[in-house]
């Protein structure tokens, strides 16, 4: 007898399991999203690693060092631990330790993963020259967004402070000499700049740009402000994170950020020393702090006008993207779930409960 073929129908689990070439080329896409977010993840991790790594290596030979030189039997314990630790945190040796730290952590381990990735730097790393008008321009507003960050920092801060809660480091830093003083701009202001805007909106940023600006900017300021460490300044990292992610996409280069990113740290730097080292009354002091505001925050408002006018479409973001195939929920979710990503987000967020804890 002669079978019939015509009524045939495939059994469910191969219907089930036959996908579309929509779902293949998605699935190829998030497998490759999630090995290049797992690897940045995993970078940003030892970026933070070796920083930590290398300031406790550090004090642990000057703690050595210290207490070979000088007669220890007249001292207890905790008596020791202070003196040595006034010393670790005063003079050119705290800021030494910061700016080699700050600078080595970041390009040491950035250069390892261009190289194991096998990217060069140029495919991540934008450097092109902005027209003087509009890097002023941007410059200008991005500082106008920073001093508001900085002034509602500050107003948090101050909150914390009034229930016994401080995020500074003490130290005491009204007796510091002109030398110390450019110590403190180049470990605050200028290797931050250089060194995080390398980090996070070079190798990091730049390295997700081609699966959509939107992303990169969001998933770079997450980051960059988790890597603060402590619940006040996270929530303003992250908003600055933001500024500056999008104005380097812009403007299609991260020269913009590491301006904006040194004179927000060195306006920062200056009012300490200020305040700190008594060189101005407490009346002048308020009276320089907004005002300085108030013109930064006019500039930022008039440069952004001046931006408007020459691009009308500042505001909107070409998302172009190599996994069209991936909605941008997707897209922050791969790199979140993540090996890499996953490992250095738990112990950012460890971090900052261990710090608001100890407080």
């Amino acid at each position: 007898m002669k079978m019939q073929y015509a009524n045939y129908q495939p059994y469910p689990y191969y219907q089930n399991h036959m996908q579309s070439p929509q779902e293949i080329k998605k699935a190829h896409d998030l497998k490759t999203l999630q090995k290049k977010s797992s690897g940045l993840g995993f970078y940003i991790l030892t970026y933070f690693l070796s920083m930590n790594i290398i300031v406790v290596g550090i004090t642990f030979l000057l703690t050595v060092s210290t207490m070979l030189n000088m007669d220890i039997s007249n001292f207890d314990t905790e008596t020791l631990t202070q003196y040595i630790m006034s010393k670790l945190t005063s003079g050119p040796v705290f800021y030494y330790m910061q700016i080699f730290a700050a600078a080595a952590s970041a390009t040491i381990t950035g250069l390892i993963y261009l190289k194991l990735s096998k990217t060069h730097i140029s495919d991540c790393l934008s450097v092109k020259s902005v027209k003087p008008t509009m890097l002023i321009a941007l410059v200008l507003m991005g500082l106008g967004v920073s001093m508001v960050s900085n002034v509602a920092a500050d107003l948090v801060s101050s909150n914390f402070s009034l229930i016994g809660i401080e995020y500074s480091l003490n130290m005491d830093m009204s007796s510091r000499s002109v030398f110390e003083n450019i110590l403190y701009v180049v470990a605050i202001a200028v290797t931050p700049a250089f060194a995080e805007e390398f980090a996070f909106r070079g190798i990091l940023m730049g390295s997700l740009r081609k699966y959509g600006n939107s992303f990169a900017i969001i998933v770079s300021a997450v980051m960059f402000g988790a890597m603060h460490g402590n619940i006040i300044q996270i929530p303003f990292a992250f908003i600055l994170g933001l500024i500056f992610a999008y104005i380097d996409c812009k403007a299609n280069s991260i020269i913009p950020s590491i301006i904006i990113h040194f004179i927000n740290n060195f306006y920062s730097v200056i009012m300490d020393i200020l305040q700190s080292q008594n060189i101005v009354t407490t009346r002048s002091f308020y009276i320089i702090y907004y005002s300085i505001f108030t013109a930064m925050l006019v500039f930022g408002v008039l440069a952004f006008l001046y931006i408007m006018k020459k691009d009308k479409n500042f505001l909107s973001i070409s998302d172009t993207s190599n996994v069209v195939s991936l909605s941008l929920k997707e897209k922050i979710k791969c790199f979140f779930t993540s090996a890499g990503t996953a490992t250095i987000v738990v112990i950012l967020i460890l971090e900052t409960i261990i710090a608001s804890v100890a407080l």
